[in-house]
């Protein structure tokens, strides 16, 4: 009986040691997806730009704005230079400042470029031949 129950002891450690042994770590890129991030506020930042690039869903902006209501008393206005928290945040292999470029920012100046990039993406118009009579 003694010997039963030695062997039920060992089975269990080895059970729990084997276990715990044998778990995978978790790997760098699991645990940048679960962390904070750190982002300073540059020219042409709004919060939306901000969640569609950590989160890529812009609709997602009241998240960092949660996190950050002690610094951010108007979501629609962001102090330059600023450090917000953007929780459970992934960093995209993009560089942020590309990603700004490319989505045209926020704001009169970003609806301004959108704007402009509209226009030169448009053809010219032919001029109109002129009929004299």
């Amino acid at each position: 009986m003694a010997t039963l129950g030695a062997l039920r002891i060992v089975a269990v450690l080895l059970l729990v040691f084997g276990t715990v042994t044998l778990s995978p770590q978790p790997s760098e890129a699991a645990a940048a997806t679960a962390s904070e991030v750190q982002h300073e506020v540059l020219a042409g930042d709004c919060l939306h730009l901000i969640a569609g690039y950590y989160y890529g869903d812009a609709r997602l902006w009241e998240r960092i704005w949660k996190a950050n209501k002690q610094s951010v008393r108007n979501p629609n206005v962001l102090a330059l230079g600023t450090v917000l928290v953007v929780p459970n945040a992934a960093v995209p292999d993009q560089p942020y400042p590309d990603f700004a470029a490319r989505t045209h920012g926020c704001g009169p100046a970003g609806a301004a470029r959108a704007a402009a990039a509209r226009v030169k993406g448009q053809p010219k118009a032919a001029p109109r031949a002129q009929t004299t009579p």
